[in-house]
């Protein structure tokens, strides 16, 4: 807008100076002009000068006045202003003594004494009327803009309150499933006590994957609000893998997988929690045992530095595409790859394990590419002790 302004003012001022400049040739054609030429002084130097009063008096006449309003009529120059004659004070450069809107009377004086001055009291009126429209479309922007932000701030406010009450609800209901599981885990193996059942064995397997995720939703609750924190244990990271691995035997087992630890550390300790690391781990592990389209091979190589222990879990899986990768470790996200098998979840299990390694003040990533494998790397720092 103040650009704009000043543009305005620009023109206005270039149309003022070209009008007057055009009456004053239109003056110095007039008869009168000629008298008022006679009436100059011969000074002793041999240069003329003119009265001023004889000038203002000139000017004030209507048909000079007429011929100057008919020049700024010719520029669309329609607005009350005051005319007056200035006149040029000796030795100073004549251009320095020109008022804003003037013109020199030298075509009816002879002399470079006095200029044809003009003022408009209500230039202001008349570049906001110029510009009317263009703070009309600029209100209406601002407008606009503002309607958009308060609209998109209370649509996010109202997300967020969904959001919310969504995360509520799935942590009262994680919780509320709690107790008929437990119930349904020690009445399995009771069955299994008394009786041999391959139905007695679906229910328990069945129950306890859905106790597993159900503890993973409870867990993932508890980290982002702020209500767990992790342990400051020194964990013997190799031993920890090792028995994540263990535990997995049977499935390992079931799928015909090759499962190899590499270790290049030998035994390193860390700071960190046992519990959640194991947790992390699994996760990854279970991962490449469940979407791979022939035996598994899994390779876990751990390496150390100056400063960290890193992790790298490489498996032979079905792998995963580049957009994929991106959306890998968000909340509830589920890789197209993925979906393509029999296997379910609810997209925690990535997301859970990027939220533990970086509360242990560390870093994951993974390169992958489809039908060709993919690779996890975590790096974890080995002399830190968490808050």
């Amino acid at each position: 807008m103040q650009k704009s302004t000043a543009l305005v003012e620009e023109q206005f001022d270039q149309k003022v100076s070209m009008a007057l400049c055009r009456a004053v040739d239109e003056i110095s054609k007039t008869e009168e002009t000629n008298v008022l030429k006679s009436t100059c002084i011969i000074n002793a130097d041999g240069k003329k000068s003119c009265c001023s009063d004889e000038l203002s008096s000139f000017m004030q006449k209507d048909n000079v006045k007429g011929l100057v309003a008919s020049s700024l009529n010719y520029y669309d120059i329609d607005m009350p202003y005051d005319l007056g004659v200035s006149e040029c004070k000796a030795g100073a450069p004549t251009n320095a003594e020109k008022k804003p809107y003037s013109c020199s009377l030298t075509p009816v004086t002879d002399t470079e004494s006095h200029t044809l001055a003009v003022s408009f009291p209500n230039k202001k009126e008349y570049v906001f009327e110029e510009m009317g429209l263009m703070l009309a479309l600029s209100f209406l922007i601002l407008l606009l803009i503002t309607l958009l932000v308060i609209y998109g701030n209370y649509y996010v406010i109202k997300q967020k309150r969904i959001s919310e009450r969504n995360k509520e609800f799935f942590n009262h209901m994680a919780h509320e499933f709690k107790t008929p599981l437990t119930n349904i885990g020690l009445a399995s193996n009771m069955l299994s006590k008394k009786m041999n059942s391959p139905l007695v064995d679906i229910i328990t397997n069945e129950n306890q994957q859905l106790n597993e995720q159900v503890n993973r939703v409870l867990a993932m609750a508890s980290i982002e609000n702020g209500q767990y924190l992790i342990s400051n244990d020194r964990i013997n990271l190799v031993k920890t893998i090792q028995s994540v691995v263990d535990n997995l035997s049977m499935l390992i087992s079931n799928k015909k997988a090759i499962v190899k630890i590499i270790d290049n550390t030998d035994g390193v300790t860390i700071m960190g929690d046992a519990f959640h690391l194991s947790n992390a781990i699994r996760n990854i592990i279970d991962n490449s045992l469940k979407y791979s389209d022939q035996n598994p091979k899994i390779d876990i190589k751990i390496d150390k530095s100056d400063h960290e222990v890193i992790v790298r879990v490489e498996d032979n899986g079905i792998g995963i595409s580049d957009k994929n990768q991106k959306l890998l470790f968000e909340k509830f996200y589920r890789c197209s790859e993925g979906l393509s098998t029999s296997h379910k979840g609810f997209g925690l299990g990535l997301s859970y394990v990027k939220k533990i390694i970086e509360l242990h003040k560390g870093k994951i990533s993974v390169e992958s590419e489809l039908h060709q494998g993919t690779q996890f790397e975590l790096s974890l720092p080995n002399s830190i002790r968490y808050a």
